[in-house]
């Protein structure tokens, strides 16, 4: 019998399902490692923390901007529960400039009742990693 050289990937967020394919490899960062999923992996339940997410297809690689989420690996797919998913070619560099340095500004401001400190942090932290993923591509 041969190895699996794929596995299938669903992804869904809460507008929907946003991907279903065969791929060979994914990569996700959880909250204290990155995890590198192949065929045949070991099952799993994860918390994913936002950060860039990497799919590849055969010789194809693809980058993703995750808003966090879950992974869950089951022996016949795995499927990636998440609250925002971008491919790196779908960002708008201007506007996640813009988006880092709003939240720069309400984080350097003095605290405030107007200002959700958490709110903020998290806003600056999905600017980072739009920028990062639009500069890995």
């Amino acid at each position: 019998m041969s190895e699996k050289t794929t596995f299938l990937l669903e992804i869904l967020t809460p507008i929907g399902k946003k991907f279903s394919d065969e791929v060979s490899f994914l990569s996700a960062q959880s909250p204290d490692c990155l995890y590198g999923i192949t065929p045949n992996h070991s099952p799993l339940v994860a918390p994913l923390v936002i950060s860039p997410l990497r799919i590849r297809k055969g010789e194809e690689e693809n980058v993703y901007a995750i808003g966090g989420g879950v992974l869950e690996v089951r022996k016949d797919k795995v499927i990636l529960l998440l609250d925002s998913i971008e491919r790196s070619d779908e960002i708008d560099v201007e506007r996640a400039i813009q988006a880092k340095k709003r939240a720069e500004e309400r984080l350097s401001a003095p605290a405030s009742e107007d200002i959700d400190q958490k709110r903020a942090k998290l806003a600056l932290a999905r600017a980072l990693n739009r920028l990062k993923v639009i500069s890995e591509k």
